[in-house]
């Protein structure tokens, strides 16, 4: 990347670009794409720019919008940059011109390439009592890149539960994986909030365990605390679900499990699987006692499976408000 700022601050080089696609699955919503540069040999600190980007960023002439601090872009994209502590927000205005978006065939470890120039303007911000105040300081950005682009794949999880128990409710937040186990199958877990704030831990966390994961219908099997601790008697599918402020147990006792895609990850790309879970779960005090509650849950999952040689490494290009 070819980069160019003046202003306030006066940089001219080439720096290190790169970028990523969070695709989240089964949704053209809530997904997001950034582009980041850092100066190797920064002058001034630590200097780096990043655009994000809603959606997936291919082949575009787009305008930029106002840098939104605490937010997501949801129309438009924005950019900002940092020299150590000094913090510049893009205005509104700047362009980005992506002449080439050449993805991988499939998410996975390699990465594609995007080329194109991006011009924008920036106001420094500073901490004031009331957040963030601009200055009378600004610069303005002028970038030819050609940047490796990795395409990263994100769960969708939904989780409806209630009556009975302590949560009820559909979920606001959620977090999956899905891993091998040590006896032919495979978990696919997740965590979930069913509040607007983020918590940590999370409300609940479930499991839900296939012996031989393919596209089709499955009944649930009924799960006792003895069976669980024995993987030797786990039924073919079960599902297990924990709260994170009851101490109970819950174990699956039917239910109906859909598996609508399945796709084994290879050593390069990822996998997918997909489905729907409608089960009913009671709540055990101790290893022989079941209390009066029975919790209904229905789950819809889109989950990534990651690739063989291992999960992707992580860059820090969408972090839209440092």
């Amino acid at each position: 990347m070819h980069l160019r700022i003046t202003g306030a601050v006066q940089l001219t080089g080439e720096w290190q670009a790169f970028g990523e696609f969070h695709d989240l699955l089964v949704s053209d919503t809530n997904e997001l794409s950034g582009l980041g540069g850092q100066n190797p040999q920064p002058a001034t600190g630590d200097s780096n720019f990043a655009l994000v980007f809603p959606g997936g960023l291919g082949a575009c002439q787009c305008v930029l919008g106002r840098y939104g601090r605490g937010a997501a872009p949801t129309t438009a994209p924005f950019a900002y940059v940092k020299f150590d502590a000094a913090f510049y927000a893009g205005v509104a205005g700047g362009t980005l011109d992506v002449d080439s978006a050449d993805y991988p065939p499939r998410p996975g470890l390699d990465p594609g390439l995007l080329s194109g120039t991006l011009t924008f303007k920036a106001v420094r911000l500073v901490d004031g009592p009331g957040g963030p105040v601009e200055t009378a300081d600004t610069i303005t950005v002028e970038a030819t890149f050609a940047a490796r682009w990795y395409h990263y794949l994100f769960p969708n999880v939904s989780v409806t539960l209630g009556p009975g128990g302590p949560v009820s409710g559909t979920s606001q937040f959620s977090t999956a994986e899905s891993l091998v186990d040590d006896h032919g199958g495979r978990f696919v877990e997740w965590e979930s909030d069913f509040r607007p704030q983020h918590t940590f831990p999370h409300d609940i966390s479930q499991e839900l365990r296939v012996h031989a994961p393919a596209v089709g219908t499955y009944a649930v099997g009924a799960l006792t605390p003895p069976q669980f601790a024995d993987p030797n008697r786990w039924p073919a599918v079960y599902t297990a679900l924990f709260y994170r402020d009851d101490p109970r147990i819950g174990l699956s006792t039917g239910g109906t499990l859909t598996i609508t895609q399945f796709l084994e990850p290879t050593a390069e790309y990822y996998g997918e699987i997909h489905g729907t879970l409608t089960s009913r779960v009671a709540l055990w005090v101790d290893d022989v006692t079941v209390s009066a509650d029975t919790v209904t849950e229905n789950v819809t999952f889109a989950v990534q499976l990651w690739p063989l040689a291992g999960i992707p490494a992580a860059v820090s290009t969408l972090n839209p408000h440092p």
